[in-house]
């Protein structure tokens, strides 16, 4: 049986960072362990083991509250989500993290809710930071009855003992997606980010703010240095890592195809670097997305990866009964 103590346990909010990677790796300039040819090296030791591996299973954590099962980024989601047992074998597996995403509306109150624009998930148009805040949250999605939440309709639906990743989007067509030459510029822009972070901080639960937007990640790391912030990778391995270090993140999210070592690792698309190896490292949870399938989790958890943001609870079955 898996421990569900915080998959921040890892990182335990202590400032710096880990030794370089040896065995098989040559250290850049930039100080990122690179492959010595195309492929993702060889780690494993002596006996063939992969210290990366796993003795435990990794953290269940239900992107937008299970989104494959029910409807995304809702109330009736994220009850329905942290609803079951903690074991991967059990006939229903609760969450032990909510993923959920954020924008602010036009006024400035924070909804749930993942798209940019509200029409290929409710029945209203618009940007929803470019929309009244009575309008957003009248929104039907996906015809399922449930309408879009506020932040902290949100969080009253998650247990206490669920931690909560928070996924923070853009509040404006002005801000620049993944790197920013000078992120201050952008500093306005962000201001929404402090009642995100006022809402979520007066609940107990424990808290992760994730990102693409460099901006987003300047902001909080300015107005909230302890409350722990993660980067979401999306085009490059050596430059999210780049942004790892310049931020002192707490967690590393990654997409599948960036875990080098499995079948889904896409080396004509990223650097030969063995990301999961160089977040621990750095005592960084490596937390990847988006999970759909039994193979692909059980895959991943072969490589090491601390944490599954995943679809559907029920795919990490097949392998914890095969497993015990």
């Amino acid at each position: 049986m898996r421990d569900t103590t915080s998959m921040l346990n890892r990182r335990q909010f202590v400032i710096g960072t880990g030794a370089a990677v040896t065995g098989g790796a040559v250290t850049s300039s930039t100080g990122i362990a690179a492959a010595e040819d195309s492929e993702c090296w060889d780690r494993s030791g002596a006996d063939g083991a992969d210290p990366n591996a796993r003795d435990d299973r990794a953290t269940v954590i239900a992107h937008r509250g299970f989104a494959g099962a029910y409807p995304e980024n809702t109330v009736g989601a994220f009850e329905l989500a942290t609803q079951g047992g903690t074991d991967d074998a059990a006939n229903r597996r609760r969450a032990d993290w909510v993923e959920l995403d954020v924008y602010p509306t036009l006024e400035g109150d924070i909804a749930v809710f993942h798209d940019t624009e509200l029409d290929d998930l409710t029945d209203i148009e618009g940007a929803v930071y470019e929309t009244p805040a009575e309008t957003v949250f009248e929104a039907e999605v996906l015809e399922s009855g449930q309408t879009v939440p506020s932040l902290d309709e949100a969080m009253d639906a998650i247990p206490a003992e669920t931690g909560v990743n928070i996924d923070l989007k853009e509040g404006s067509p002005d801000v620049q997606f993944g790197r920013v030459e000078d992120p201050a510029t952008e500093r306005e822009e962000w201001e929404w980010l402090e009642t995100v972070v006022e809402i979520a901080t007066d609940y107990e639960n424990e808290l992760l703010f994730s990102t693409f937007w460099e901006g987003a990640l300047a902001t909080l790391t300015e107005i909230a240095p302890d409350v722990p912030v993660a980067y979401l990778l999306s085009a490059s391995i050596e430059e999210g890592i780049a942004v790892t270090d310049e931020y002192d993140v707490d967690a590393i999210n990654p997409p599948l195809d960036m875990i080098c070592r499995t079948p889904f690792f896409d080396d004509g698309a990223y650097e030969s670097i063995d990301l999961i190896a160089e977040a621990h490292d750095r005592d960084l949870p490596v937390n990847v997305w988006t999970i759909n399938t039994w193979y692909e989790a059980e895959r991943l958890l072969e490589a090491g990866v601390d944490g599954l943001i995943l679809d559907y609870s029920e795919i990490v079955r097949w392998g914890a009964l095969e497993r015990y």
